[in-house]
């Protein structure tokens, strides 16, 4: 019976609980009613009352406590070091990306370096990274089958990942890949596959095909779009500090470089932004007119419009002119409209090592990535599949988190597979510790996608128990409270002989016992809709029997 009080199933607490009610004549011992005082301390705040009538006093437990909200620490963006002072270092950098796929911030640090240095001296460069070309298959002496180097750094029918782009860089320094070849790459542009992600996977693209073509033709003395910090922010002064830099140097700016460092300034600090801009006029170029117009201008998300398409709901975002107004071709498409119904779905062909860098194309505009992202990540719940690792790094990144952001992290609550929905917990808790979770947004779309089918509500339930465990009770409630009353609603008006109601109702008790642990653990009080409904239903179900408990929880008149 003490085990039993201490298990985190609450109807396991009651049964034994229940049994030693029944029994309790039998505990002459006073070792023993003194044992199951204490174990009875890990009970419910409900259950410790009736257990002290029957053992006498009884341990307090946690929840005799005042409620104390724990979130995980805000986690804050990592400033980049400066590019790597020497080729070794350089060559050091590249080989440990070529063997894991590194982040945004060790990708954008190793290619910055590789732009400085060969700038500077490219004779050292290429000695220096003898040693990781040598381990690539395109460099080998023997190799002679298709793809020849050519061939495959020339082929522009799908973007380029990390790992690709690298190679493509250490074959131009290495000059396995003819000019010509680069030319043609940066004058057709990326092709292949035309999806949602492809405007985000071609912007990434057409930046490095035109850097590996300036690498051979005109080098460039660094990089205007690497970030200073780890999420892709730029920071308005360093990029100003660049542009000075070019114009003492009177070299020729990239337009794809200088297209992402405009996407990737920060522009929320108003002052900054200002007063970056005063600095950029002042440099007397087009660029540093450009980057003054566009740092004092609005940074508006365009309007998005909310469809449903089978059991999936998802958004259209409409056209955002100010992303195609003076921009290279492949960055115009970030600003086009989407639809969910005239778009090709297409995304296996991607890379997911590559997810982290679309975030970097659109720091400050997270809501454009979630949204290109959308029906992807709504597959791992629908679809079995897999992929909601970029989820943190979502909550992380900069701007609105609305309502695409919210709807992806909702897909992944639901994903058929336990490791994505970790991630998409762990998404939920930043959001909340950064104070951006919008809990009646997110609670409305879990019980709208529970009342379609696209989101299980025991895939549920286990995602938000696993975020309850944690310390965020409140938080948990708080999404519950509006995510439960739809799927409720719709299991009242079911037929009771169908099966799928008997599913659903398995579920929908699990969703409550986790409902019913938040709300007695942080005290919350107040209705629910159609709880007292689904009370009401006969039998000692789990559903009612945690729909009455929390009902009555509910309803508990607050402690003076």
């Amino acid at each position: 019976m003490a085990r039993a009080f201490g298990h985190e199933d609450t109807q396991v607490q009651e049964r034994a609980l229940k049994l030693v009610e029944r029994h309790a004549h039998k505990l002459v011992s006073e070792d023993s009613r003194e044992e199951l005082a204490h174990a009875a301390g890990q009970l419910t705040p409900a259950l410790r009352v009736r257990a002290g009538a029957v053992l006498g006093a009884v341990a307090a437990g946690a929840g005799s406590e005042m409620y104390v909200e724990v979130l995980p620490p805000v986690p804050e963006p990592v400033r980049l070091a400066p590019a790597p002072r020497t080729a070794a270092e350089v060559a050091e950098e590249v080989g440990a990306l070529l063997a894991s796929d590194g982040d945004v911030a060790v990708f954008e640090r190793a290619l910055d370096g590789l732009v400085r240095h060969a700038y500077q001296d490219p004779e050292a460069l290429r000695e220096a990274l003898a040693p990781v070309i040598a381990t690539r298959w395109w460099a080998s002496e023997g190799h002679v089958q298709w793809p020849r180097a050519d061939d495959l750094f020339g082929n522009t029918r799908g973007a380029l990942d990390a790992r690709e782009a690298l190679d493509l860089l250490l074959a131009t320094v290495h000059g396995t890949v003819r000019t010509a070849t680069l030319h043609d790459a940066v004058r057709r542009g990326p092709g292949g596959h035309e999806c949602p992600h492809s405007p985000l996977a071609r912007a990434f693209d057409a930046r490095l095909r035109e850097v590996a073509y300036r690498l051979r033709t005109d080098p460039m003395p660094l990089l205007l779009a690497t970030p200073t910090w780890s999420t892709g922010l730029l920071e308005p002064d360093e990029l100003v500090a660049r542009l000075a830099e070019y114009r003492r140097l009177d070299a020729r700016v990239s337009a794809t470089d200088f297209a992402q460092a405009l996407l990737r300034v920060r522009r929320e600090d108003r002052a900054a932004a200002e007063e970056a801009a005063r600095r950029a006029r002042a440099l007397g170029s087009p660029e540093g007119a450009r980057l003054a117009r566009w740092l004092s201008a609005d940074n508006p998300l365009p309007a998005t419009r909310r469809r449903t398409k089978g059991i999936r709901v998802l958004l259209e975002p409409a056209e955002l002119p100010e992303v195609q107004d003076g921009f290279p071709q492949d960055f115009q498409r970030l600003g086009h409209p989407m639809s969910v119904f005239v778009d090709r779905w297409h995304y296996g062909h991607w890379n997911p090592a590559v997810r982290p860098h679309w975030l970097a194309v659109l720091p400050e505009r997270r809501e454009l990535v979630a949204a290109r992202m959308l029906h992807e990540l709504a597959d791992t719940a629908v679809e079995d599949q897999r992929g909601t690792a970029v989820l943190p790094l979502l909550a992380e990144a900069g701007g609105a988190a609305g309502e695409a952001v919210h709807l992806c992290v909702a897909y992944g609550l639901g994903a058929r597979h336990q490791e994505d929905r970790l991630a998409a917990v762990d998404a939920l808790l930043v959001l909340a510790a950064r104070g951006q979770l919008d809990a009646a947004r997110l609670g409305t779309d879990l019980g709208e996608l529970v009342g379609l089918g696209a989101v299980k509500a025991q895939r549920l339930a286990d995602s938000v128990r696993t975020a309850a465990a944690t310390g965020a009770d409140a938080t948990v409630w708080s999404i519950l409270r509006h995510a439960l009353p739809v799927p409720l609603a719709a299991l009242g008006t079911a037929r009771p002989e169908a099966a799928a109601v008997a599913v659903a109702a398995r579920g929908l008790g699990d969703l409550l016992a986790v409902a019913a642990d938040c709300a007695e653990r942080s005290g919350a009080r107040g209705t629910v809709p159609h709880v007292a409904e689904a009370a009401a239903r006969g039998g000692s179900s789990r559903l009612v029997a945690q729909a009455r408990r929390l009902r009555d929880l509910l309803a508990e008149e607050v402690a003076a």
